[in-house]
């Protein structure tokens, strides 16, 4: 009887202590398994971190590469267009000079004159033909063309005047109407950035944010080095934000501190990063 009892005594203290065993590791098991997820959800969020770094720097690397291609091709143009004046004075130098028109043979003939007469009687001139008409035209000198107007250059400069105002004045779409109709007659005056500035901002006093951006990019584009360039990628900036999109808006905000440093909106663009916690 006593081997019995020992013996069921000694296989108690086995089975607990088997048990005890079992717990502590599964205790052990369960705590590794907690940090091993939490462990795969930093390196999960710094992954995912690094990949949205890596995004913001190839985005600003595009933009880099878009402003340069842009320098370059303007300048190629403008060297076209220096190019294309000597030519074409050489053009007009090397062109022929105009015939002149062939003297007008009377046919009638001459009566004849007496030996003793002291001079020929002096003939009626006769009329011009019309090739001495075309020539005299062809040679003519050409009409003077007006000065230009002090404002710009362009003769339409109190029509910008007028839809600059409007906008100005919280009027979008009548400012905006005039402006258009200003870019449509004069494309080649100085005062076009301006022009298109001002139509993105009456697109931006209506909350029309999409619209608003794709106009102020054009003066970004198009007039990277004019003074409207910085406050358009302000107004980019402020639009993206307006829509929620703060990575854009804090790009755009970057790029106008990085690219027009000492520029009148750099303070404002430095505002809107801190109020944007960027």
């Amino acid at each position: 009887m006593r081997h019995k009892a020992l013996y069921v005594v000694l296989l108690t203290l086995t089975v607990s202590g088997c048990a005890g065993k079992m717990d502590a590791n599964r205790g052990l098991s369960e705590e590794w398994r907690l940090r091993s997820l939490e462990e795969n959800f930093l390196n999960f969020k710094e992954g995912q971190r690094e990949q949205e770094e890596r995004g913001r720097e190839q985005q600003r690397k595009f933009l880099e590469r878009l402003r340069a291609v842009e320098d370059s091709v303007q300048r190629l143009q403008e060297n076209q267009g220096l190019a294309a004046a000597p030519m074409a004075q050489k053009r007009a130098e090397a062109a022929p000079a105009p015939l002149a028109s062939a003297p007008v043979v009377n046919a009638q003939p001459e009566p004849p004159q007496s030996e003793y007469a002291a001079s020929p009687a002096p003939r009626p001139a006769s009329p011009p033909s019309s090739i001495d008409a075309l020539a005299e035209r062809k040679l003519a000198p050409a009409p003077a063309k007006p000065a230009a107007k002090a404002n710009g250059g362009s003769a339409l400069a109190p029509q910008y005047t007028e839809g600059m105002s409007l906008v100005r004045d919280e009027h979008p779409e009548e400012g905006r109407t005039i402006l258009t109709d200003f870019l449509a007659a004069e494309s080649g005056s100085v005062l076009v950035p301006n022009a298109l500035y001002w139509i993105g901002e009456s697109h931006y006093q209506q909350k029309n944010y999409a619209q608003a951006i794709l106009t102020f990019k054009d003066v970004t584009r198009r007039f990277p080095k004019h003074h409207k360039a910085a406050a358009a990628m302000l107004k980019i900036g402020m639009s993206y934000a307006m829509l929620g999109e703060k990575d854009n808006a804090s790009l755009y905000l970057r790029a106008l501190l990085q690219d027009y440093p000492k520029s009148e909106p750099a303070p404002e663009a430095r505002k809107k990063l801190q109020e944007l916690g960027r």
